[in-house]
């Protein structure tokens, strides 16, 4: 495959530096959700609401998949924060994302802080794990994939089991498509790259007791130029293909709204938004193609709404049509997604994601995904 080197743009469109078994192609059979309908919508508010030249939307059918698709949620490390969400829900969330520090080998390797917070809480574990510690300029893939932090990782793979984490799912190197922590891939890469997650995977999974421990190759969603599919490690060393979506946009008639832009206005450009997001080259269809033909179920382990009026106002804000259309992919059972995870945190300096600062996209999330 020909590849570009990863632009700017997509860069910008990455996730955050922070820091889901019905298949085939068969239609699902539906029924009707009367819920997904504002009863009540603001006059020129941000999201469902129509404009006086719009149709009020109709409800939107459901296959019953996304009740199936395992939930969780980024709260940072505070167990009892996901218990406050499970609470607002009104179901249980039985996973949850976290991140350790990755400063150094030792923050790779030994992350106790956060491991001792999770231990024993019952709720599965989502870890976001660095191939390379981000202060420590001396570590290149080229050593790894000869073998010499291999000892790193083992002691990772140790210390999980010893906390009860031995379930634990390890989005090695997430959104590795995107420049940041201590890389920008290029397809001089892409041998290292590989051969370097094939022992890590090998490595961990040889430790007693972490024999559960599961891989999720996990891109960052979108783009029209850069193929992510050449780090591809092979089928025997992943288990989820995952994707990282946020309601951003940097293709034409999407965000920044308009001056003035209410009602239908608003809603034209959430639909362009949501297109771009869904078929991009490398957009969510992509995606769930491809990992339907690796065989692997397809996860979202960070998505989410993004406010970035007090940035670049490349998000959408308040807008339960993206809650709305995330719902549908997840609940269509062709995408054959095993667990998805709202990133409920705000980024200092980079916009807001949280739904409690949204209050429309709020309400939706609850009536979708709550019980």
């Amino acid at each position: 495959m020909v590849v570009v080197a990863l632009i700017a743009v997509l860069t910008l469109v990455g996730g955050l530096t922070y820091a889901v078994g019905f298949r085939g192609d068969d239609p699902p059979s539906v029924t009707t959700s009367p819920s997904l309908v504002d009863e009540n919508p603001a006059e020129d508010g941000p999201g469902l609401a129509p404009g006086p030249d719009e149709k009020k939307p109709q409800p939107v059918p459901t296959s019953g998949a996304a009740e199936k698709v395992k939930i969780g949620v980024f709260r940072g490390t505070h167990p009892d924060q996901v218990g406050e969400f499970e609470d607002w829900l009104g179901r249980d969330v039985p996973y949850a994302v976290d991140y350790s520090n990755r400063d150094y080998w030792d923050d790779v390797a030994d992350p106790g802080y956060m491991l001792r917070a999770w231990q024993d809480t019952g709720y599965r574990m989502v870890y976001g794990v660095v191939m390379l510690p981000a202060r420590d300029r001396t570590v290149t893939l080229a050593v790894g994939a000869a073998g010499d932090y291999d000892h790193h990782f083992r002691r990772l793979a140790r210390n999980l089991v010893a906390h009860g984490q031995g379930d634990a799912i390890i989005r090695l190197a997430w959104e590795f498509n995107v420049s940041k922590m201590r890389w920008e891939l290029t397809p001089e890469d892409q041998t290292d790259f590989v051969t370097y997650w094939r022992r890590i995977v090998t490595t961990m999974r040889s430790v007693p007791g972490a024999e559960k421990l599961r891989f999720d190759w996990n891109v960052n969603n979108g783009g029209e130029t850069y193929d992510s599919t050449i780090f591809w490690p092979g089928d025997k060393y992943v288990d989820y293909v995952g994707v990282d979506v946020y309601d951003i946009s940097w293709a034409e008639d999407t965000y920044p709204y308009p001056a003035d832009c209410t009602g239908s206005c608003r809603r034209d450009h959430q639909v362009a938004a949501w297109a771009n997001i869904e078929n991009a080259t490398y957009g969510l269809n992509f995606w769930s193609s491809f990992a339907r033909e690796r065989g692997k179920p397809l996860s979202m382990p960070e998505w989410g709404l993004w406010d970035r009026s007090d940035v670049d106002g490349r998000g959408g804000a308040d807008n339960p049509y993206f809650v709305q259309r995330m719902y549908e992919f997840i609940d269509d059972p062709r995408n054959n997604v095993a667990y998805q995870a709202y990133f409920d945190v705000n980024p200092e300096d980079r916009g807001r994601h949280q739904l409690s600062g949204m209050p429309r996209s709020e309400s939706r999330f609850r009536e979708l995904f709550g019980r």
